[in-house]
């Protein structure tokens, strides 16, 4: 797959999954939470702190996905192995990192007010599970996108 072809799959792959998360986080889910609220008369002062809890979630998420698309128009340009995809794949790790924590605190509070429920637990795992495994591979992949940078220099330097 060349360059141009890698970039523009990396975009269009980041749109849909803007557009698909967009739809998640401002139709599905508060239609979800709405009905929960309604059919479960104990949940309903819980709608809306869980409708920002999911919102603020959303931030990391959709700063993430703009780094990725820092990286795949660096690598359109042909540049994969730059310090700025470095620095971009640092960001998404404390992005990841970030939802972590956030999912952890809202793990606590659910908790804290008796309202952890295993199958809210079970997704809470999920998702903490999931942003550490892309914390991790992101933190993988930036180190080795810093020594083939650094190869790429010294290689540039040979004559």
């Amino acid at each position: 797959m060349k360059q141009n072809e890698l970039a523009k799959s990396l975009k269009l792959f980041i749109g849909l999954t803007c557009i698909i998360l967009a739809i998640c986080g401002f139709v599905i889910v508060p239609k979800l939470a709405s009905d929960i609220s309604i059919s479960t008369p104990q949940f309903l002062p819980l709608y809306y702190p869980f409708i920002i809890f999911i919102w603020i979630t959303i931030i990391p998420f959709y700063a993430a996905l703009f780094e990725g698309w820092k990286i795949s128009n660096e690598i359109n340009k042909d540049n994969s192995f730059s310090k700025k995809n470095i620095d971009s794949l640092n960001r998404i790790r404390r992005y990841a990192l970030c939802e972590c924590f956030l999912y952890f605190v809202g793990a606590l509070i659910l908790l804290y007010f008796n309202l952890l429920h295993l199958s809210i637990l079970i997704i809470i795992l999920f998702v903490i599970f999931i942003s550490m495994c892309i914390s991790v591979f992101t933190a993988v992949l930036a180190h080795l996108v810093q020594k083939a940078c650094d190869l790429k220099d010294e290689n540039d330097l040979t004559i």
